[in-house]
């Protein structure tokens, strides 16, 4: 059996791999947003892959700046968006106050990936969308001169 070494964990999850399966995420849960689905919870699954792929740019974020993957996956940032956010605000990551306790809403997430009974707050949709729409289009031309990738990518909206 093989054994993978931090740094070549490091190498294999690079900042411009977590960016495109974040886009992959996002443009997802944009595309089923769109369709009406017959189904009981129809919006949990939309606003779970926005949530996953806000935690994913925000690792994107974080893996262009050094942040080395095993503490991403760490008790500490794991899932957790707003721990996640707070470190990308330290690396310069820009982020206006509505996004930022929006973003702070996700990091519950676990609410649309397991049925929890009562009470709850969660964010529409939309709202999720838009953190996504921000991300993407703040960090893409960034992290594809990070890859040393010449051409830009398309922006999300």
């Amino acid at each position: 059996i093989a054994s993978i070494t931090l740094s070549d964990e490091d190498e294999r999850t690079t900042a411009i791999g977590l960016f495109h399966y974040a886009h992959s995420y996002a443009a997802s849960a944009s595309l089923l947003r769109q369709k009406h689905v017959n189904a009981t919870h129809r919006d949990s699954p939309v606003r779970y892959l926005y949530s996953h792929a806000v935690e994913l740019y925000l690792k994107a974020y974080l893996r262009m700046h050094g942040v080395p993957a095993k503490e991403l996956r760490g008790r500490k940032l794991g899932h957790n968006t707003y721990e996640l956010l707070k470190l990308a605000e330290e690396k310069g990551l820009q982020v206006n106050q509505v996004h930022r306790d929006l973003i702070a809403l996700i990091s519950n997430s676990t609410i649309d990936r397991y049925i929890e009974t009562g009470t709850h707050t969660v964010l529409k949709a939309i709202a999720q969308h838009e953190i996504c729409v921000h991300l993407h289009n703040q960090m893409a031309a960034e992290i594809y001169r990070y890859a040393g990738l010449t051409r830009m990518p398309a922006s999300f909206s």
